[in-house]
């Protein structure tokens, strides 16, 4: 459940610097439904969190599916 809260965090925040899904989804060339999925999901594709990670400084591992960090034994 901790890992869901932080990646949750790291989509959040995004929103938030950006003023809204709608915005940020425009930012990133993408619909505000994707937006709103990944926020339903905790985390982002991964080609996303990089362009989140340069625009807004979240890293990355804040962002992307925790499942992933696990595997590559990245640490957030």
């Amino acid at each position: 459940m901790m890992k869901e809260q932080e990646g949750l965090c790291g989509i959040a925040e995004a929103i938030r610097q950006a003023g809204g899904q709608e915005k940020l989804g425009e930012r990133l060339g993408v619909s505000q439904q994707a937006v709103s999925l990944w926020l339903g999901q905790g985390w982002v594709p991964a080609k996303r969190a990089k362009a989140i990670e340069r625009e807004f400084a979240i890293p990355r591992t804040s962002l992307i599916n925790p499942e992933l960090i696990e595997l590559v034994g990245a640490r957030a």
